[in-house]
């Protein structure tokens, strides 16, 4: 019974946290909204529940077996953000974020996981801009897994499962079925070999990144050298990818080189991570060639090159740039600020043409740590700059300050366009 009294406890821990975030705001002071709260805890209660007792019907069998072979883990963040130009008007926003994890070992080669991801919004987004779920349940799969559990004027929950697989593992075998993460990337900011889950460099809160629907499939030849396939699940065919991955080392280099149908395009892609005396070296490439030639489907080159180095007083430094043959020459064509909702693909890692980054970051104690992250898009005439602070107030409590402020070119003058202002809390188990 421990196992069981354990999660209960979790359990009300987490109902009463998220009780009492959710009442400091006004509107759930009315009666309405606070049945509205009442009915948003009833599914995660069911769906906690549900973990629950997967994993304590195995633990009624034997307790050891479920110590050794349940992994059970998650957190709750609260993010607080502000966006704002200038002082003469500000939109406040508010997050609450709960992830629950539950990987079970069933034997030595066999592993099966399941990752909910469950939020809570409310503030001036949520009543200001129409059809704000629509906007939040946005999905890329074709399966389903998300599901928009109350939407109010004043209160959006929504859930999603975004991991979900079947694992096998032997000496020389990896496969793995289901809702994963597949990364093909190297490079820190920008990833042309990231065919399946291309990520937003901006979106900052979502650590895990999105995942596929796919079967992978991994070959070692040696310790060196692997091979790889990887097909994702679309309803339509021309939607889907199919890639097939060669690993090695050789001059001290990991090279990878990649085939690919990708949606529309043949695709061929190399990759290599190494370095030149102190300073580490990462650089991908994709050749994306379309199925069907026309004036309108061109050839495409997207390359990104970074190179990183650690001082001896501790700061740490990464330099990168990108280039994507397609995108605009124009500042007209695109809103840098709209960047953070970017739509990335491995094709359409930035809508210009050249993008350079950098990131410096430092331990200023155990506790504390820094980074200060800058990219300017050519083109666009735009700069983003994303200064960090992160603390950690015990074991499982972190605390994190950040901000992201963009620059741009406003007739004729270079000024300071949007800025926004985050405040998390992170508490894991």
């Amino acid at each position: 019974m421990p196992f069981m009294v354990k999660k209960l406890e979790l359990l009300r821990i987490i109902e009463y946290r998220t009780m009492r975030k959710l009442c400091d705001f006004a509107t759930l002071r009315e009666e309405k909204t606070i049945a509205t709260l009442a009915k948003t805890l009833r599914p995660l209660r069911l769906i906690f529940f549900i973990l629950v007792f997967i994993s304590n019907s195995h633990a009624q069998e034997t307790q050891t077996w479920s110590q050794k072979n349940i992994q059970f883990s998650g957190y709750i963040k609260y993010l607080n953000t502000s966006t704002f130009q200038d002082l003469d008007a500000m939109v406040n926003d508010n997050l609450l974020h709960n992830r629950l994890n539950l990987k079970v070992y069933l034997n030595e080669n066999f592993t099966t996981a399941l990752e909910l991801r469950s939020r809570i919004f409310w503030g001036n987004s949520v009543q200001m801009i129409p059809n704000y779920a629509d906007l939040i349940d946005f999905d890329i799969h074709d399966i389903d897994l998300s599901a928009i559990v109350v939407d109010e004027p004043a209160l959006l929950v929504h859930s999603k499962i975004d991991r979900l697989y079947v694992d096998y593992q032997s000496e020389k075998w990896h496969i793995t079925l289901g809702r994963q993460r597949i990364n093909w990337g190297k490079n820190l900011a920008w990833n042309p070999n990231d065919l399946f889950n291309a990520y937003n460099f901006f979106d900052f809160d979502y650590e895990e990144r999105p995942g596929s629907d796919a079967l992978r499939v991994q070959y070692y030849i040696s310790g060196n050298s692997s091979i790889e396939s990887a097909i994702n699940y679309t309803e339509y065919w021309d939607d889907n990818t199919l890639a097939l991955k060669y690993n090695f080392h050789k001059f001290d280099y990991d090279f990878q080189v990649l085939v690919a149908k990708y949606y529309r395009d043949y695709t061929l892609g190399i990759g290599w991570e190494g370095a030149i005396k102190n300073v580490g070296i990462k650089g991908e490439a994709s050749y994306f060639i379309p199925q069907e030639s026309s004036l309108t489907n061109e050839d495409v080159f997207v390359g990104a090159l970074s190179f990183d180095y650690y001082f001896k007083n501790g700061i740490a430094t990464n330099l990168g740039t990108l280039f994507n043959s397609s995108g605009v020459t124009s500042q007209s064509d695109v809103d840098f600020t709209s960047l953070t909702n970017f739509n990335q693909t491995a094709k359409t890692l930035m809508p210009n043409q050249w993008s350079f980054f950098g990131q410096l970051s430092k331990a200023i104690t155990p506790a504390i740590n820094t980074s200060f992250s800058s990219i300017y898009a050519y083109e666009l005439k735009g700069v983003y700059l994303m200064p960090q602070a992160s603390y950690s107030i015990a074991q499982n409590w972190d605390f994190d300050l950040l901000a992201q402020v963009f620059y741009g070119k406003q007739n004729e003058n270079f000024e300071n366009v949007a800025n926004s202002i985050f405040l998390r809390f992170r508490w894991s188990y």
